[in-house]
């Protein structure tokens, strides 16, 4: 009886997080990660998405808004080592505003409109990365 009662209460609760976990994702609170950070110090929140690190590899995947009244994402990156390619989709219509590799210094405003998804690729870069829009 006790095992058909957990049943019966895990189900649920599982549903319920999962769904919680779709939610944030789809209205970009939450960025979903694959692979591994050394020494990394970041925050991300609806109008920024910024890192510094000892050393990452795999993918970062994080929705950006506006805040009031803007038309640029501020993009910065800054490299000790390794390369970091960035990718930037116009989430209205998947339009592709950027998809470089850098491996440099880069400090640059990139025009945007609505919400856009900053997709971050790398197998073994060492720096930082600040995106504000």
């Amino acid at each position: 009886m006790k095992k058909n009662m957990n049943r019966k209460i895990a189900i649920p609760v599982m549903a319920g997080v999962l769904i919680l976990v779709l939610i944030l994702k789809c209205f970009g609170l939450i960025t979903f990660r694959s692979g591994t950070r050394f020494g990394f110090a970041g925050n991300d929140g609806i109008h920024l998405m910024n890192g510094s690190y000892a050393k990452i590899t795999g993918t970062m995947i994080h929705t950006l808004r506006p805040s009031k009244d803007s038309t640029a994402v501020h993009c910065e990156i800054t490299t000790d080592s390794g390369t970091l390619h960035v990718q930037i989709l116009q989430k209205a219509d998947d339009t592709v505003l950027l998809d470089q590799d850098f491996s440099g210094n880069e400090t640059f405003d990139l025009a945007a409109d609505g919400k856009i998804q900053v997709k971050l690729t790398t197998e073994g870069h060492s720096g930082s990365y600040r995106f504000q829009y």
